[in-house]
């Protein structure tokens, strides 16, 4: 069984070696984007799981996540939005399928993905 693919929406690019270095450890395929129009480009490699920064260069992550649900390839892909935009009070985002806001513990972050990856799995 080949392992979890994982693509980090960020551009923040200390939390991205973050994420590379932290997921990887722990036996996950990372790809990094840092900005929407690599994010598009790396949604052909079939990510099993997206974690989506709402503050992109680019783009504004709200409109990145509508691309990824409006795709037939990427449509049922978990989505995890990580982000410190998250509207106060705010627990879910439409379209994604988890929120982590941030600062966050990889901890946190790693169950929320497990959770959202095995729930893909169990929808088929």
């Amino acid at each position: 069984m080949r392992p979890l693919r994982v693509l980090a929406i960020e551009d923040d690019p200390d939390l991205s070696y973050l994420y590379q270095s932290f997921l990887g450890s722990e036996g996950y395929d990372v790809l990094c984007a840092h900005d929407a129009t690599e994010a598009v480009e790396m949604l052909r490699r079939h990510p099993d799981v997206v974690l989506l920064d709402l503050m992109l260069p680019d783009t504004d992550g709200y409109t990145l996540l509508r691309h990824v649900r409006a795709r037939a390839d990427t449509r049922s892909t978990p989505i995890v939005v990580v982000s410190a935009a998250v509207p106060p009070g705010r627990q879910r985002i439409p379209g994604a399928d988890a929120v982590v806001r941030k600062p966050f513990e990889f901890d946190c972050l790693l169950r929320t993905i497990e959770g959202v990856a095995r729930q893909a799995h169990a929808r088929g």
